[in-house]
């Protein structure tokens, strides 16, 4: 009698790193979240004892407008496997074809008894999970890193409402990264808040060994992010003790580049588009201060937590923070905030930083989080929460 595969995780998702660019051969946009994806798939297969697959739809190409075929391929995110499926890569009719395309890719390797988790609310995955839901037994888990469908606008804002009430049903559980994306669950569904993940122990992060304060941004550069407020707090700053690496890409991307060239900032702030995840880790190393910009007056707050956070506690870095997307509320006395959402409140607390680097980082307690949010802690409250809808260790 033939053996029944071991149920397994599958993950609906079109996060990608570097094994994705390297056999893809063109250019295509870097994810910015891959630390968290990379940690909360570790985690649930640490809760479940099950192997985790990703299964994804090919991303469109930066700089090719022509149409392409691209066939079904396998690679992997982190260390797990992940499989994309076929699609015509042609403007206009890229997405429709997709939702046909991932939808039979999802249900040719799904089974009876696997556990399903959707990256957000996509109606990509919402299509696909409904198909699965008619000729599958399965239980379905929603992984809501933010809420950006809610402030969509015009044909997208429709899909991501069809796909939130098409796909809410669905679901037996949600891992949440900011506790406000819980008022749109049922009061009965199980969850866990899980806003980012640490190690078990923080290391020191690197010291300050030629008198410059190195600051560190990665992220969307946008106004959202507060990218236009960091900008403009460079004109408060002392004249020497620091330095500033912007990395990522957005809408005010031209406005960085045009800040690092001038003649004023060119010694003391750069510009680094996204990068490889080595190579990020490297860079991120290097800096003593991690910034988090996020504006609480824009709506991305009151839907999603800053990632980027955890990224930089993670690398031992002490972090300059907004009060936006809970961090506060979530993190204490682990970060340095700035009160005011100006760039003058902002120059004012890197300036303590640079001329008291050493006695505010005494006063900070970012360890404190570790019992909470490391990955081994984070695994055992998935796991308590993954036992009570059923979904038992392998």
């Amino acid at each position: 009698m033939e053996e029944r595969p071991c149920p397994k995780i599958i993950c609906l998702s079109n996060i990608f790193d570097q094994h994705y660019h390297d056999v893809r051969g063109e250019k295509v946009e870097r994810c910015l979240t891959i630390p968290y994806r990379r940690d909360v798939f570790r985690c649930l297969e640490m809760a479940s004892g099950r192997e985790l697959i990703v299964l994804s739809s090919p991303p469109r190409a930066v700089e090719r407008r022509a149409g392409k075929w691209l066939p079904p391929l396998e690679t992997k995110f982190a260390t797990h496997r992940q499989l994309f499926c076929a699609n015509w890569d042609i403007p206009k009719l890229r997405v429709p074809l997709a939702w046909i395309f991932y939808a039979r890719h999802v249900l040719r390797h799904i089974r009876s008894g696997d556990l399903v988790v959707m990256d957000n609310y996509e109606f990509l995955y919402v299509v696909a999970a409904r198909l699965v839901h008619i000729f599958r037994r399965v239980t379905f888990v929603l992984v809501h890193l933010d809420g950006k469908h809610l402030i969509d606008r015009g044909w997208p804002r429709f899909l991501s409402w069809l796909a939130e009430v098409w796909g809410r049903p669905l679901l037996r559980g949600a891992i949440l990264s900011n506790p406000i994306l819980g008022k749109r669950l049922p009061d009965s569904m199980p969850r866990e808040l899980a806003p980012g993940f640490l190690p078990d122990e923080l290391p020191s992060g690197p010291g300050i060994s030629d008198g410059k304060v190195r600051f560190f941004y990665a992220g969307a550069l946008a106004r959202s992010h507060g990218i236009d407020l960091l900008l403009e707090s460079l004109d408060y700053l002392p004249e020497k003790g620091w330095h500033l690496i912007i990395a990522g890409q957005g809408p005010l991307e031209e406005q960085v580049i045009r800040r690092a060239q001038d003649p004023r900032w060119r010694d003391r702030v750069e510009h680094r588009p996204t990068m490889p995840p080595d190579v990020f880790e490297k860079l991120l190393g290097s800096n003593q201060v991690g910034l988090n910009c996020q504006r609480a007056s824009e709506l991305i707050s009151s839907v999603t937590f800053p990632s980027k956070v955890f990224t930089y506690l993670s690398a031992g870095l002490l972090v300059i923070s907004s009060k936006a997307g809970a961090v506060e509320q979530l993190c204490k006395n682990a970060c340095f905030y700035y009160e005011e959402e100006t760039p003058q409140s902002l120059a004012a607390a890197m300036k303590e930083v640079i001329e008291h680097f050493a006695a505010v980082r005494q006063k900070l307690n970012p360890s404190a989080l570790c019992e909470r949010y490391s990955l081994q802690a984070a695994a055992t409250r998935i796991q308590q929460m993954l036992k009570t809808i059923g979904v038992e260790e392998q």
